[in-house]
């Protein structure tokens, strides 16, 4: 057990490494299987407040034209700055993608002040033009680093939007192959997320949180749906295409090495990539089924203390998938790397297109360095 328990720190560090108000009212604690954000301080309160204020009133800025059309809908997201990252490289690269999504250029506050998410979010939907599809309709976002409110900001848009496919976007290590991951768990780990300020609270002695709670033990995994080896293929010979390119002394290819299949669960991708990978797979999968985030641990009478949000349209075929890029493509080879994610984008509409069905992730599928399986928790 002793040994388990020093695994388990040691894999959320290395996550981490990559009217009344919450003084004046007295809180309310909730039940250990309603626990998800810690908002047992002030600082984390009023950071908590901000957030779900902001969830609550967002508005979809991407809709689906209200005039039939045969070209695709792309939902692609992205991240802004978080812990020490204040150049985030999936941002950029969306921003690349459509330049109309311009990069939130914000810095974070002094300790223990809010920092509003608002500024931290870039939504626009736009067209781009893919290889061997054409035109197609995108919604790009940009989203903050927060626990579950980038996820309910994903499903409100996939609402509006309807997409054909969604792309999520998020950094790892510094240089490595791409990881296209096969699925997410429904597990958060106890890190503070890019407000530096709220985290999942566990129960003492447990070192994850559910994420969905009320989803069965069935779906603690949850495999995203691809066509998986022609979309590994095309990423493999984009970057490959790329390789040779130089920006900054440095070529593509000593950044992203190559694209790979990656595993589920895995102790290392418990944070906020996973967090929006279960929540968006989970409400497409479940038309109509509403999930509560950002659940307060500590209930402030008269104040909102979770956000309900479900996805009513039957998105359940539609092909997902989360990606993840080296983050020293932050300042660096921008145009190469929105050039592979448009192969991506494309090589799995052309599958839709001509019969090459998205399947579930299946362990079976990963690289022999990322494999996934047997739950760690």
């Amino acid at each position: 057990m002793t040994r388990l328990v020093s695994f388990l720190l040691a894999a959320i560090a290395g996550i981490v490494a990559s009217g009344c108000t919450a003084e004046t009212a007295q809180p309310e604690e909730t039940s250990d299987d309603e626990i998800t954000v810690d908002t047992s301080t002030p600082e984390a309160r009023r950071q908590y407040d901000a957030n779900v204020g902001f969830a609550r009133s967002y508005v979809a800025r991407c809709l689906a034209s209200p005039v039939p059309s045969n070209r695709p809908r792309v939902l692609v997201t992205g991240f802004g700055r978080f812990m020490s990252i204040a150049n985030n490289a999936t941002g950029r690269i969306v921003s690349t993608l459509v330049p109309e999504a311009r990069y939130p250029e914000t810095r974070a506050p002094a300790p223990g002040e809010t920092d509003p998410p608002e500024p931290q979010l870039a939504v626009v939907s736009s067209t781009i033009e893919l290889p061997g599809v054409g035109t197609a309709d995108v919604c790009a976002m940009i989203l903050p680093v927060y626990w579950d409110l980038a996820a309910v900001l994903i499903a409100k848009e996939a609402e509006a939007f309807k997409p054909t496919f969604v792309m999520m976007n998020g950094v790892a290590g510094e240089r490595q192959s791409l990881w296209i991951e096969l699925g997410a768990t429904n597990r958060a780990s106890r890190s503070f997320d890019g407000s530096n300020q709220l985290r999942p609270a566990v129960t003492p002695g447990e070192a994850y949180v559910k994420i969905v709670e009320h989803a069965p033990e069935s779906e603690d995994t949850q495999g995203n749906l691809l066509s998986w080896r022609t979309v590994e293929t095309a990423a493999r010979d984009a970057v490959e295409r790329h390789a040779g390119e130089i920006d900054d002394a440095t070529s593509f290819g000593d950044i992203v090495r190559g694209a790979s299949l990656a595993g589920f669960p895995r102790p290392s991708n418990t944070y906020l990539c996973n967090n929006v990978t279960y929540v968006t797979g989970w409400l497409m999968s479940h038309p109509g089924r509403e999930v509560r985030l950002l659940r307060a641990s500590h209930k402030v009478f008269g104040e909102a203390n979770d956000v309900r949000v479900k996805i009513r349209s039957n998105l359940s075929a539609i092909p997902r998938v989360f990606v993840h890029w080296p983050s020293d493509l932050a300042d660096k080879h921008h145009a190469a790397a929105a050039d592979v994610m448009k192969s991506i984008i494309a090589a799995q509409l052309i599958a839709s297109r001509e019969g090459d069905a998205p399947t579930l992730g299946d362990n079976a599928l990963a690289h022999p360095g990322l494999q996934g399986g047997g739950l760690f928790f």
